[in-house]
């Protein structure tokens, strides 16, 4: 296991200096979510919650995926309300996509799965309107499956903007998503183009983390996946997120 002990200490180097982590040949999905979970240990963090990534029908084609991918956010990723200014750097790409965040309230047990979506929309507290910046740590970020998983699904941090719901409603499943910004750059998208729908992505990250003998928990966040894809940012910019009309969040780049 000396390859997934080396690659988990490069990635976690990688986050303190401007160059990436060497890319390595491509992992399986076992090697790939281990890596993962070392580089996250190796972090000393809490675990504040989840984001979902490859929820898309094309990425997932184009990956040879069969399912979506998971990433894990520390305390230290959240962003919330009132901060808005978000510090990136100049060395690697950074990407915002839109999202729909889910804060859980009840716990999902291993020993109580398999979950349905009824069951996860009883266990969610509220939504959120959320920006996801995501960046990887590798030396570029046009990665296979495996070492995308293993650079964390590229989850940089996430900021969490409006409140929009005390719970699940199954409007929340095709509602127009609108990303502005950079300047006069606008993308249009629906919480539809996350799996269908975003309670069906969130089922599925409840179901595969109780295969790993994982729950979620009561706080932790979601960010159920991109209903925007994703959008190019640098320090100066400014980037909003509107979900239906429901609610917002915006968020300015600065340099470090």
């Amino acid at each position: 296991m000396s390859h997934v002990t080396d690659l988990a200490h490069a990635l976690t180097d990688a986050r303190a200096r401007p160059e990436g982590a060497a890319l390595p040949e491509e992992l399986g999905l076992t090697d790939a979510y281990r890596v993962q979970a070392d580089a996250f240990a190796q972090r000393a963090q809490a675990l504040a919650g989840w984001k979902i990534g490859v929820t898309g029908t094309g990425i997932r084609r184009a990956l040879g995926a069969e399912e979506p991918a998971a990433g894990r956010l520390a305390t230290n990723d959240i962003v919330r309300a009132p901060v808005s200014a978000i510090t990136i750097g100049d060395a690697r790409e950074t990407y915002v996509e839109g999202e729909l965040v889910f804060e859980m309230a009840r716990a999902l047990l291993p020993q109580d799965a398999p979950f349905s979506p009824e069951q996860v929309a009883q266990a969610t507290g509220a939504l959120h309107v959320g920006i996801e910046i995501v960046t990887s740590r590798f030396v570029h970020d046009d990665l296979p499956l495996g070492l995308l998983i293993a650079d964390n699904c590229m989850a940089d941090r996430l900021f969490i903007g409006d409140r929009i719901a005390d719970g699940w409603d199954d409007r929340f499943a095709a509602l127009p998503v609108v990303l502005s910004g950079p300047g006069a750059h606008r993308r249009e998208g629906a919480t539809a183009d996350v799996f269908g729908n975003p309670l069906l992505a969130v089922t599925w990250l409840a179901n595969w983390l109780a295969g790993q003998g994982l729950a979620l928990e009561p706080g932790q966040w979601v960010s159920s996946g991109t209903c925007t894809g994703v959008t190019p940012v640098k320090a100066g910019d400014r980037v909003s997120v509107d979900l239906g009309g429901l609610g917002s969040a915006t968020v300015e780049f600065v340099s470090e």
